[in-house]
């Protein structure tokens, strides 16, 4: 008999056997390696929330069908495998992609804040870009010429003086004016979308990093802020939000399974949204660094007249919720501050649940003004012109400005508490989609 043959008959003698013993808790283990589920993957599979582009491709895809495109993104609008927002649409059989919009720091994100994006051609898609961070900041009727819809793919950070929302209001008010659709690919906001507080925009301090009287915080997608645009100001526009599936209102960013692409090069980490909340305002005081210039911006508050060890206690003795405040030492490459050696803190967040990031920021304020008032820290908030400074128009109230030149620090910043901040909270409600 082969030995073929002999395998086969002894596999078929054991198959016909009795049934074995239920295995106990002391039979060996049966010697498998287990298979390999890369972190990513589980937290796909726990969390499969999807954006807004990938709704789009799995539910209306067909009815961009005959249409012409417009595509405003950055490199954050990517599918959850990390391909572009741009390839994807353009790969859809019979939609013309005719032009992509760059918002500030560029459509691949080549700029550095403020740097002036000029017109160009794309390198990879070989599509014209419009500038709108150059010599125009909103689309010119030359600009939405021969489209038809504009697609708006960005991850934005949920704080105001973050100029992609300022750039959807000026697209929208634009696109209304052309006869052109705006259909906004929706991403969750990174603070979550509960958290409503902070200053409130003076509609006199209205700027490009504060384009909507809302509060520095406002706690709500970019196709949600799109909705309250449109009911707010762009009546007109042609408007639809294609949503997020999956996202819950207070889900942490690092809850959703989504890759996250730096929307700027100081924003590289989902957390760093939070800092910014936190320490963006601060930090264009211009006088003391806010850890921009190091591995971790936005997480870092340093002066070289600053007592770290005392700046901690103070702050620590606050008791602020999921939050310590540890003291250091640090010499940032660039930024306010570059090449001294400044003393300060670092922010801990322990728990992004419960941490409040304007009520943090509202607390480093107020002892930076109480722990050095001979530095005169915030005397500074008008130009010699008498215009605003950048500090005072990312501030957005001028009332709160004036308390904090005089070392006085007005309730409603240690609050978060105004009646213009409900307001707000109550008017968004119909705005929200995801509840």
């Amino acid at each position: 008999m082969s030995r073929i043959a002999l395998l086969a008959l002894t596999l078929l003698l054991a198959a016909c056997g009795p049934a074995s013993e239920p295995q106990t808790a002391s039979a060996p283990a049966v010697d498998v390696a287990p298979e390999r589920v890369s972190p990513a993957e589980t937290q796909r599979e726990r969390n499969p929330v999807l954006a807004g582009v990938e709704v789009l491709l799995r539910d209306h895809a067909t009815e961009l069908l005959g249409l012409r495109v417009g595509i405003l993104t950055n490199p954050t609008g990517v599918t959850r495998e990390l391909e572009s927002t741009i390839d994807v649409v353009r790969k859809l059989p019979g939609v013309e992609v005719v032009r992509l919009f760059g918002p500030e720091h560029g459509v691949r994100g080549q700029h550095f804040a403020g740097a002036k994006v000029n017109e160009t051609v794309d390198a990879v898609s070989g599509l014209p870009v419009v500038s709108l961070y150059g010599a125009t900041r909103r689309p010119t009727a030359a600009m939405l010429e021969g489209l038809d819809v504009v697609l708006y793919d960005i991850q934005d950070v949920g704080h105001r003086t973050y100029t992609y929302v300022s750039t959807l209001t000026y697209l929208m008010e634009a696109c209304a004016e052309a006869g052109v659709a705006v259909w906004v690919l929706d991403r969750p906001d990174p603070l979550g979308g509960r958290v409503v507080g902070g200053p409130m925009l003076d509609p006199d301090l209205v700027s490009f990093i504060g384009v909507h009287p809302v509060p520095q915080v406002y706690g709500m997608t970019p196709g949600e802020w799109a909705r309250m645009i449109r009911a707010e100001r762009v009546p007109g526009i042609e408007l639809r939000v294609i949503p997020l599936d999956g996202w819950r209102r207070g889900m942490t960013y690092g809850e959703t399974g989504l890759p996250w692409v730096p929307p700027s090069q100081h924003i590289p980490h989902w957390e760093s949204s939070f800092f910014y909340a936190m320490t963006g305002t601060i930090g264009e005081l211009r006088r003391v660094n806010e850890g921009v210039g190091t591995p971790t911006p936005f997480e870092l508050i340093g002066a070289p007249w600053l007592d770290g060890r005392e700046f901690a206690r103070r702050l620590n003795e606050w008791d602020l919720p999921g939050v310590r405040f540890r003291a250091l030492s640090y010499k940032p490459r660039y930024g306010t501050g570059s090449g001294e050696l400044l003393q300060g803190v670092q922010i801990h967040v322990l728990d992004y649940d419960v941490a409040d990031p304007p009520r943090i920021g509202a607390a480093l304020m107020a002892e930076l003004a109480a722990i050095a008032p001979d530095q005169d820290l915030f005397a500074r908030y008008l130009d010699d012109d008498g215009s605003a400074t950048g500090f005072l128009k990312a501030l957005g109230d001028l009332s709160i400005a004036e308390a904090l030149a005089e070392n006085r620090v007005p309730e409603t910043l240690l609050t978060g508490v105004s009646e213009s901040i409900e307001a707000v909270r109550a008017r968004r409600v119909d705005d929200l989609i995801y509840r």
